[in-house]
């Protein structure tokens, strides 16, 4: 199903109600939105592999100051918009594609050791 501009609006609300830190709980608003309009979606899961230490803190470089994540996780809800996988989480109301979500989101081992996220992917 082709999503709405009033969906994507309505997307857009649902993500202004949260603040940092609570990405799991946006996600979970997401989701049952989407799933109550009949729309298709992917719940992304990030783990950096450590949820304590310097390697849980998670970091957005598009926004400024403090970290996005405390426990080495972070979650975003994709879907499909005009052919392109469109990532909305607790920070971005307008969505970011895979490429940029993926390339703004850095933990300590990504950045001096090249590691990557551990990604899950749950479609609903």
């Amino acid at each position: 199903m082709t999503i709405s501009i009033e969906q994507i609006h309505q997307i857009k609300e649902i993500i202004r109600k949260y603040k940092n830190l609570e990405c799991v709980e946006c996600a979970q608003s997401i989701q049952d939105y989407l799933i109550s309009q009949g729309i298709a979606g992917k719940r992304i899961k990030l783990y950096t592999g450590s949820a304590i230490g310097r390697n849980s803190y998670i970091y957005d470089d598009s926004l400024s100051g403090d970290a996005i994540s405390l426990n080495g996780r972070h979650q975003g809800i994709a879907i499909i918009i005009n052919e392109v996988e469109i990532i909305f989480d607790n920070h971005h109301p307008d969505g970011l594609t895979r490429e940029q979500w993926l390339g703004n989101l850095q933990f300590y081992n990504k950045l001096y050791s090249g590691q990557q996220f551990q990604i899950t992917e749950e479609n609903f």
